[in-house]
């Protein structure tokens, strides 16, 4: 499988409704930080309990479009897509469609998130051209 193949699954991976709350855990960087709507980071740990305090629920992610697949080097690559997410937060639904940039590095052949953040609101697809 080619590096962009594989960082393509990863991205499938995590936007599973069964493993996004824990998918950080085994899939990024010990330095990982996820960057919230709000401009505060989480790490993984903290990426997962806040998915397990009950007060996320995840109807359905997925990747909806890849924008940017860049490789630098053989051992780092930025990705931003469309992530289309249903949830209820504290008990509001989402349906959410934000642009994301995931950073990853490739550590002993294999490659984890080093960097993800969210934007807020509805990404307007008409600006975006599919790589």
């Amino acid at each position: 499988m080619s590096d962009k193949d594989t960082i393509l699954s990863i991205l499938e991976a995590f936007a599973s409704s069964e493993r996004m709350g824990s998918f950080f855990i085994d899939n990024s960087t010990s330095d990982f930080l996820f960057i919230r709507p709000s401009g505060n980071p989480i790490d993984a740990k903290g990426f997962e309990e806040m998915w397990s305090s009950g007060d996320l629920v995840l109807e359905s992610a997925e990747i909806t479009m890849v924008h940017r697949l860049n490789l630098f080097c053989e051992n780092a690559a930025i990705c931003v897509f469309t992530l289309g997410s249903k949830f209820t937060y504290k008990g509001t639904p989402n349906n959410d469609l934000p642009t994301v940039t995931s950073i990853f590095r490739k550590i002993d052949g294999i490659w984890k998130i080093a960097w993800m953040q969210r934007s807020s609101g509805q990404s307007d697809m008409s600006l975006w051209k599919s790589f």
